[in-house]
């Protein structure tokens, strides 16, 4: 049996592939490629999925689940604690064993990490499998948050015969970039990246090196694939790079993957920003739902030409990246991780600050499209200040 563990990293595909796994995992399982559950929900979707082919008077009655589906799989997004049924284990696990870690709402009524974990061992001891496939983002913090979860989560697959560790990195200013557009989807106003302190240097974000390290030192027999993004972009993604490099033998004919946790436009997200950070909580997530659709329609400017940095920050990353990248290179064994590294100082041609003053000039007169008052309001305030201060707050 081969295990194979993707810690991500975050943005880099692994939703889509979460919901590629999930959808398919009868068929998976069929080909003795397990995609393991970790609680009772995900115990009972995976009944339903291997009941869904006998009559329908026999079928489990969770109409919900297996209403639509054919064979046991089906295109329809999942609950996401079978979906990402191993976010759901390892942020159990870091709120087990390391304060002041929280599960999140939206993984609601798990069990204790321990029993998660046995759940996994008892579905391999019973099951006669070629291959277990583990797929977690949130697994990328294991390393600084506390490296003893590394062998906490090893320890069901410690007679397996082949341990491999996968991470997908990006280029850290693209990193940034999509971490920071994730941040403000929370919820979140952080500070812009062309802030003086807007980039997080000590993060899991930037600092490789504690994502990657610490699984290779738990587990000395772990084969390593390290992957630079832009190489699974050229593969077709995340699931095409799985299914091409990992050697697993996937069989024909599964449900395509859906493309999943879509990046907002620069600088609608620059606008969503400053809401969250001026106004509260409930009417932030309003405007930040009106406003994607009252810009729908908005020619905008992509993050491929907008400027997040500045000159000063791009060098500063640049320098401090360096000896972080040549522990990224010495552990695949070639001269540099990132073939374009040096692209990392290179300026695209719109200031995020300038995109953010585009938009608001094509929104000036729209405002009374947003329904609440003090929406309408907050988007009055911005068109008519925003520029007099040089820098978004």
């Amino acid at each position: 049996m081969r295990v194979t563990c993707h810690i991500g990293h975050h943005k880099t595909g692994t939703t889509s592939l979460q919901a590629y796994l999930s959808q398919n995992s009868n068929a998976l399982l069929r080909a003795d490629i397990l995609y393991p559950w970790v609680e009772s929900q995900g115990a009972s979707i995976a009944l339903a999925k291997a009941n869904a082919g006998r009559s329908s008077e026999r079928r489990f009655k969770l109409s919900k689940i297996t209403s639509k589906l054919q064979g046991g799989d089906s295109s329809d997004i999942l609950p996401i604690n079978f979906r990402e049924a191993h976010n759901a284990l390892a942020f159990r696990m870091l709120a087990d064993f390391e304060k002041p870690w929280r599960v999140p709402p939206y993984h609601a009524q798990l069990p204790h990490s321990n029993q998660m974990l046995i759940a996994i061992k008892n579905q391999i001891e019973n099951l006669d499998l070629d291959e277990v496939v583990l797929c977690s983002e949130v697994m990328s913090h294991f390393g600084k948050a506390n490296a003893d979860l590394i062998q906490r989560l090893y320890q069901p697959f410690a007679e397996a015969d082949e341990f491999t560790v996968w991470c997908t990195l990006r280029r850290p200013d693209e990193q940034a970039v999509s971490w920071h557009g994730q941040q403000i989807k929370f919820g979140q106003s952080p500070k812009p990246l062309s802030d003086p302190d807007g980039i997080d240097f000590k993060s899991i974000h930037f600092d490789y090196a504690t994502v990657v390290e610490p699984w290779i030192q738990r587990i000395p027999n772990a084969r390593l694939m390290l992957r630079p993004y832009d190489v699974v972009m050229k593969e077709g993604g995340s699931v095409d790079d799985l299914i091409r490099n990992s050697g697993i033998k996937f069989p024909q004919g599964l449900i395509p993957a859906p493309k999943m946790n879509v990046s907002q436009p620069p600088a609608v997200a620059g606008l969503i920003r400053m809401a969250n950070g001026l106004l509260p909580k409930d009417l932030a997530n309003r405007f930040s739902s009106q406003i994607l659709k009252l810009t729908r329609n908005i020619a905008q400017p992509t993050s491929k030409d907008v400027e997040y940095f500045g000159a000063e920050n791009r060098a500063k990353m640049m320098e401090r990246f360096q000896p972080i990248h040549k522990r990224l290179s010495d552990l695949v064994g070639r001269g540099a991780f990132f073939a374009d590294i040096d692209r990392m100082l290179i300026l695209k041609p719109i200031p995020e600050f300038h995109a953010i003053r585009q938009l608001l000039d094509n929104l000036s007169g729209r405002e009374e499209r947003l329904e609440q008052t003090e929406l309408q309001d907050f988007l009055k305030q911005q068109v008519r200040s925003f520029g007099a201060r040089q820098s978004v707050e």
